[in-house]
């Protein structure tokens, strides 16, 4: 499922030259077993060694909200693994930061958003998830 209410512009360039395509890009559900319905969110972690790791993590809806209200995304610098409505991306899909402003106002997603109690603390299952990127909330 693409969750419409996030779009963002992406410009495909082919590897062998040719022409550029831009497209818009929504976040979508993974359909494996575990992560089924979930969103994938992506970090950059550097290790004690100094190299670079990508941390990724699977967050439902809910969460996904909750983290665009409480602005963990943003402060953490998380991406987000994008598709191409109905069609596939040529290569692996990319991730992409998306701010609050990618949300289309008035949409469920953005009513999500702005329906979370800042004020809670995080559900276990939440910090869970976010721990596996080195991140606790």
């Amino acid at each position: 499922m693409l969750l419409t209410d996030i779009a963002v512009e992406h410009t495909i360039s082919p590897p062998k030259g040719g022409l550029s395509v831009n497209v818009v890009l929504h976040p979508f559900t993974n359909t494996q077993r575990d992560s089924l319905g979930k969103f994938e969110i992506v970090r950059t972690v550097r290790e004690p060694s100094g190299k670079d790791v990508k941390r990724s993590t699977f967050v439902s809806f809910a969460q996904l909200a909750e983290l665009y209200a409480k602005g963990v995304l943003d402060e953490y610098g998380f991406s987000i693994r994008m598709c191409v409505p109905g069609g596939k991306y040529p290569k692996t899909t990319p991730t992409k930061k998306l701010l609050p402003a990618h949300i289309k106002p008035g949409s469920p997603f953005d009513l999500a958003v702005q329906g979370v109690d800042v004020a809670k603390e995080a559900t276990r299952e939440l910090k869970t998830a976010l721990f596996r990127t080195g991140v606790s909330v």
